[in-house]
């Protein structure tokens, strides 16, 4: 992307692109008893209150055992420790529950970040609240800051937000919002290239 020449941080997604996406979105889907095409959230989010109750029961289980059982996607650690040591702010932002983060972090603590803000924090991707909120919490402007995720709500947040929109290709669909990418790469190690910090 031109113009932009350095970094002060970088937001991380985490299922897909620190930690293989084990979501099976469709199997979700029918526990839950969801048929619209709408994100999972955002169709629970317009049940009634007692049906909410229920599915997010359902989605929660869904998510832990994710949580459990997934592994790094490779070269997640040390993308994030480069970040950090080359003094660049680091955030988690993830649409997924802070209890299935916490079980990730316990599971991998060679992980380090400035901020986790996960679904219970606020406004959820594809909204840009959350990026907007890391920048101001770590004191970094959206314009100097890269987003990295695998899905299209991760690239629409940040478009949004006026950040530097990384796609990974890990979600099978990639092909179909790749376009809308400031970048995309295929390996978390092409990072590196992109914020300046080969060598």
């Amino acid at each position: 992307m031109a113009g932009i020449q350095s970094f002060d941080g970088v937001i991380f997604d985490m299922d897909g692109t620190l930690i293989t996406p084990l979501l099976d979105f469709a199997a979700i889907r029918a526990d839950i008893g969801i048929v619209s095409e709408s994100g999972i959230l955002e169709a629970i989010a317009a049940m009634p209150p007692d049906a909410q109750a229920a599915a997010n029961e359902k989605l929660l289980g869904h998510e832990l055992s994710a949580a459990r059982n997934a592994e790094l996607i490779p070269g997640a650690v040390e993308i994030v420790t480069a970040c950090r040591a080359a003094g660049l702010k680091t955030a988690l932002l993830t649409r997924n529950t802070r209890h299935a983060a916490r079980i990730v972090m316990e599971r991998f603590p060679a992980f380090e970040f400035d901020l986790i803000r996960c679904r219970e924090d606020g406004i959820i991707k594809p909204q840009p609240d959350g990026v907007l909120h890391c920048c101001e919490f770590l004191e970094i402007a959206p314009a100097g800051t890269a987003c990295i995720g695998d899905f299209h709500y991760d690239i629409i947040a940040a478009n949004a937000a006026g950040a530097v929109s990384i796609l990974l290709t890990t979600c099978p669909d990639w092909r179909d919002f790749a376009r809308e990418a400031d970048y995309v790469i295929d390996r978390l190690d092409e990072l590196k290239g992109i914020l300046g910090l080969c060598g």
